[in-house]
């Protein structure tokens, strides 16, 4: 509903970049993004118009200098201005962005003391927050200021021939306020959206202001409680604080708890996904050797290499379905651990010998463990099931050949488990979300590597739930080495 709906995009970075030419240099329209010039016909005006009204309301403060409590009271709505503009709430359905309530104090300065307060509440509530972002672009914060002050100056003289009545001329005051100012952003963040995506300014305006009505008259109902309450007593306004603080608490929880169950329907539709691609080549496997079994006199060698592909695809449905059940108990906090005085090097001995049997041709793995390793407190089963994840994932992620090499060392009072690989290595942007749920380096299976992208996250928490750590280092196409450390029995 407010300013925070520009985007960064759209009022992208000040570029710095010169045409080499002889001297005198002159400066090129190519320095600024494409974007940004779309943009300057509405920033440039807006820009302007707040400084005057800045200046204007300057001045007029200085030739009629405000009194003590006027000076408190503005200094009062300031601060809470300020604060409500650094923690905007994002209300759903809201496509021009998170909604700041910093408008309700703004506009009450507005309609309590007039328009020259009311822009100087908005100039310094709107500054300060941006230069305390800097990573904002300059821009942005120079459209922003403006708009806020042009917003409030507009408030302050629709509100001027109210301010100061009886209790009704007080609430139309607050209303009108609210109302100019609400028209006043909403207009020109549609113009200057509208000109940045090159669309018609009043379907933006109108599609705002479809979106933003609702808001607007909650945020006009509090301003007018607000200046009600401040005719009263200044003291006694501080009881609407309570119910300001209650609805931005919600408008989070509720926007948080939104995005969760946006983020639990991506990972539905990811699980489907992936869940059918994963099925799709062993289900045909298993039917094809089984369709050729039947129906045709199948003998000897053939017969045998058939009823193989049965079995191994067999085994691999049900490690497929193992991983799933494995992460939605570790999802759901269910999974249990029997935790107790584990032989590391023993666990590790049978996920390796395990392992090798599925060895392709080029590709070593070898055991490497310090002597006299003490006892790591484990649930034996979840360490052979990390141990096997990590192994499987090194030879999945080595098409090339090349060594794989399981260490085990102790250091302090923990055991450090290591799988290193010679592989095509990960990325820095994608070792953040490596363990996550369903992320896969090969999506697109380019490289032919498949899998269900469930291996890393379920042996994170299996680590995680026997108290120790897992990370991960690698550079892209050098391999990779993930380890975990439990604590010595």
């Amino acid at each position: 509903m407010d300013v925070k709906g520009i985007s960064d995009r759209g009022l992208g970075t000040r570029a710095s970049r010169f045409r080499s030419m002889p001297l005198p240099r002159r400066w090129s329209r190519d320095a600024l993004p494409a974007e940004t010039r779309r943009t300057l016909p509405i920033v440039v005006p807006v820009a302007g118009a707040g400084a005057f009204a800045a200046v204007a309301a300057i001045h007029s403060l200085i030739v009629d200098w405000p009194g003590g409590s006027t000076l408190l009271g503005v200094a009062g709505l300031l601060v809470a201005a300020t604060l409500a503009e650094a923690f905007p709430l994002p209300i759903e359905g809201v496509n021009a962005g998170a909604t700041s309530l910093a408008i309700v104090f703004i506009v009450a300065t507005a309609a309590i003391y007039g328009w020259p307060e009311a822009a100087l509440v908005g100039l310094l509530s709107i500054a300060l927050v941006e230069l305390a972002e800097r990573k904002r672009p300059p821009i942005r914060a120079i459209f922003n200021t403006g708009l806020y002050v042009c917003a409030a100056t507009v408030a302050g003289l629709a509100a001027e021939h109210w301010r100061g009545g009886d209790l009704w001329d007080i609430v139309i005051a607050g209303f009108v306020g609210s109302a100019a100012f609400y028209l006043v952003n909403m207009a020109l963040l549609s113009a200057v959206i509208a000109r940045l995506r090159s669309e018609n300014f009043f379907a933006t305006l109108g599609r705002y202001v479809t979106t933003t009505i609702l808001p607007f008259l909650v945020i006009a109902s509090l301003t007018v409680t607000l200046v009600v309450l401040w005719d009263r007593s200044p003291f006694v306004s501080l009881v609407v604080v309570g119910p300001l603080i209650t609805i931005a608490l919600y408008e989070r929880w509720l926007h948080r708890a939104l995005d969760r169950l946006r983020e639990f329907d991506r990972l539905k539709d990811e699980f489907i996904a992936v869940i059918s691609h994963e099925l799709r080549t062993p289900l045909t496997s298993v039917y094809g050797a089984a369709l050729t079994l039947q129906k045709q006199e199948v003998r000897g060698e053939t017969r045998t290499a058939l009823l193989a592909i049965v079995s191994d695809e067999a085994a691999r449905l049900a490690r497929l379905l193992d991983q799933v059940l494995s992460a939605s108990r570790l999802d759901a906090k269910t999974e249990r651990f029997e935790i107790a005085p584990t032989d590391g090097v023993e666990v590790a001995r049978a996920a390796v010998d395990a392992a090798r049997t599925r060895l392709s041709d080029g590709l070593e793995l070898d055991l490497v463990a310090e002597s006299s390793l003490p006892q790591v407190a484990a649930d034996p089963d979840k360490l052979r099931q990390i141990l096997v994840n990590l192994t499987e994932n090194a030879i999945k992620y080595s098409p090339e050949g090349g060594r794989i090499e399981m260490s085990l060392s102790s250091a302090d009072s923990v055991v450090r488990f290591s799988v290193r690989d010679e592989g095509i290595g990960i990325s820095a942007d994608e070792q953040a979300q490596i363990f996550e749920r369903f992320h896969r380096l090969d999506p697109n299976m380019t490289r032919g590597v498949g899998g269900t992208g469930l291996g890393l996250y379920i042996s994170r928490e299996l680590v995680e739930g026997m108290r120790g750590r897992m990370w991960v280092t690698s550079a892209e196409g050098e391999g990779s080495t993930f380890s975990f450390e439990l604590p010595v029995a």
